[in-house]
């Protein structure tokens, strides 16, 4: 009875926000792809970016622990989430650079070596960035309504009881881009600990394999 309970919210959760999903996940992969096919091109503005990814990484700035991931991938998510705030345009923004940073440094790289290296931790890394995403269009979508509902306040009601209503009619929206926003951080977690803890186990193993 629970898990069936479980499998109706997080049912209702998608359908309710199929089109934001869609949308951040069309966003990224196309932006992802756009990175990796044209990296020649971008190579003159990306370069300097992935060159300082690496020096903090040496310098240890940016240390391979579950801690120093999970922050870093949470300052991304926050980021792409509070973007919502700007009517989605930051959000898109967040989305778009984030996906050709990716692709851009997947063509610096054997695609193969890539693929392992990034595979285990990627896949939900990835799906919490495309999930935070439509976390923001969903906020981006409450504010529009809050804005929209703001312009017909009428003058001869309490105009503390209109917004009162206001928030409570998009009240559920909000809960929903917030839950989306957890799920995406759990998987940034789960992220996380694979990179830090399981990367170079599989990689080992994969290499022995192949």
């Amino acid at each position: 009875m629970a898990k069936e309970r479980y499998e109706g919210l997080l049912g209702g959760l998608y359908r309710r926000n199929e089109t934001f999903l869609i949308l951040s996940t069309v966003i990224f992969l196309v932006s992802l792809f756009v990175g990796y096919a044209f990296a020649g091109l971008l190579d003159p503005i990306l370069k300097s970016v992935l060159g300082n990814f690496k020096r903090r990484l040496v310098q240890g700035e940016l240390q391979l622990t579950t801690l120093s991931l999970f922050a870093n991938n949470l300052k991304v998510a926050l980021m792409i989430y509070g973007g919502g705030i700007f009517l989605g345009v930051v959000t898109a923004y967040y989305l778009i650079s984030n996906g050709i940073f990716i692709g851009y440094t997947a063509a610096q790289f054997d695609i193969g070596d890539f693929i392992v290296y990034t595979l285990p931790h990627g896949v939900f890394e990835i799906i919490g960035i495309i999930i935070a995403g439509a976390a923001g269009f969903r906020l981006a979508h409450v504010i529009l309504n809050f804005l929209r509902g703001v312009l017909k306040l009428q003058s001869d009601f309490s105009v503390t009881n209109q917004l009162k209503y206001l928030f409570e009619a998009n009240q559920d929206e909000l809960k929903d881009s917030l839950t989306l926003l957890g799920i995406a951080i759990i998987l940034i977690i789960i992220a996380a600990f694979i990179e830090a803890n399981l990367t170079l186990a599989w990689v080992q193993y994969m290499k022995g394999v192949v």
